[in-house]
């Protein structure tokens, strides 16, 4: 047997106990290949030139096998079922291209070659810099930082505009006059009811970011990733503008603006007191309180009260309640979200004191060229709305500071 078939013998011999040492010993039927590949190793049978040949098209599993070992002391037993492991796909490979084997052996003409798709490609120093080349499994998706559990517009009835910059709308002010008592046979007392016209601008809420097109197709679920992080981001920006956008465009103008609210007027300063007392206040103006926004701090704080002499949790059942998971107070919900700043509390009639209104809904959009994004290989991502906030009136929302509460 000459020098060069002796040498692809030990050489693929030297491949055989890879391949069962990185299965774990599991010699099944995916080894039959290289098996029959040893027998045919003959001086009668295969030329030294086909030998040649065949030897630098395995060249490649080779190489592959030795990073297949590095990999396997790296991650241990670790078998998550997504994606497959790098044997896994060795072995259904092997399997793909076991006619080729064969036929290889019988005629000694021809080539056989077989491409194993990367299992990882983790390599991005800006935004994904603990990526590992040799990691082999990863987590299907992506673990997003927390959602924000109560979102503003979820409170606000929404609406539609037309084609127009400018939400219109017409409401009541002050008139002359009034309906009193008339003797018989004198004249009635008249009355003016006097409306305005108002409007209020469509605003953009808007952002976007730039994203190599290797981490969008290389990352599993960075897509799923990117339409549901997104569009959170554009909710808080827009819980922002609903409760303290300072309405000089390109914003909103906010409830807690003075002309968009009132502040609460009482003395109390036991927190379920004030929230009380601000319920008060808005329906001697003949508003409805249906809502309550406070920080789940004060929410807490707020089932934490306590009797001042036996330290007893003493909130009483008649003024506060829980139904369905839900408190009351006063019959009133109480809504509890990170949009609200600590130590703020917001009591309004949020069915009619103003309208979240959608000139343009929500879209998140994908932009391939955009910049130098064809000659960098990166794509733009774009989220945006274009909305208006119409709120009716001063007397819709009470607003108020907790004073028993301390951040």
């Amino acid at each position: 047997m000459s020098d060069i078939i002796k040498e692809l013998k030990t050489e693929l011999e030297n491949m055989k106990a890879e391949v069962i040492a990185a299965a774990g010993k599991n010699t099944d039927e995916k080894l039959t290949a290289i098996d029959a590949k040893l027998k045919a190793i003959d001086e009668n049978q295969v030329k030294a030139d086909e030998v040649a040949q065949l030897k630098a098209d395995l060249q490649a599993t080779i190489k592959a096998l030795d990073i297949l070992q590095t990999r396997v002391k790296a991650t241990g037993n670790a078998t998550p079922a997504q994606p497959e492991s790098f044997n896994t796909m060795l072995a259904k490979e092997l399997d793909n291209v076991k006619d080729g084997l064969a036929d290889l052996a019988a005629t000694k003409k021809g080539k056989i070659s077989f491409q194993l798709k990367s299992v990882t490609d983790m390599t991005f120093a800006t935004n994904f810099s603990t990526a590992d080349n040799t990691v082999s499994f990863v987590r299907p998706g992506i673990i997003e930082l927390p959602k924000r559990k109560v979102h503003l517009r979820s409170l606000i009835p929404g609406g539609a505009m037309g084609a127009k910059s400018t939400f219109d709308y017409v409401k009541e002010t002050a008139g002359d006059g009034s309906i009193w008592t008339a003797a018989e046979g004198t004249t009635k007392p008249q009355i003016d009811l006097n409306l305005s016209e108002a409007s209020v601008k469509a605003e953009w809420i808007a952002g976007f970011l730039r994203i190599s097109r290797n981490m969008l197709d290389d990352v599993t679920g960075m897509t799923t990733f990117l339409q549901s992080r997104l569009p959170e981001l554009l909710l808080r920006t827009e819980d922002q503008q609903i409760l303290t956008g300072n309405g000089s465009s390109p914003n909103l103008s906010g409830i807690f603006q003075s002309a968009n609210s009132t502040a609460y007027s009482g003395s109390a300063t036991v927190d379920v007191e004030q929230l009380v007392g601000a319920i008060s206040q808005l329906e001697e103006a003949d508003r409805e309180a249906n809502g309550i926004l406070v920080n789940p701090a004060n929410y807490y704080n707020m089932l934490l009260n306590k009797a001042a002499g036996s330290g007893e949790y003493d909130l009483p059942s008649s003024l506060v309640a829980f139904q369905g998971g839900q408190l009351y107070i006063a019959g009133v919900p109480v809504y509890q979200s990170t949009a609200i700043a600590k130590d703020k509390f917001l009591v309004g009639d949020w069915a009619m004191g103003a309208n979240f209104i959608t000139r343009e809904p929500v879209r998140l959009e994908f932009f391939y060229e955009d910049g130098t994004n064809v000659r960098e290989n990166k794509v733009t991502v774009r989220i945006e709305e274009r909305v208006a906030l119409p709120i009716y009136g001063n007397d819709y929302f009470i607003r108020g500071d907790f004073a028993s509460f301390s951040s």
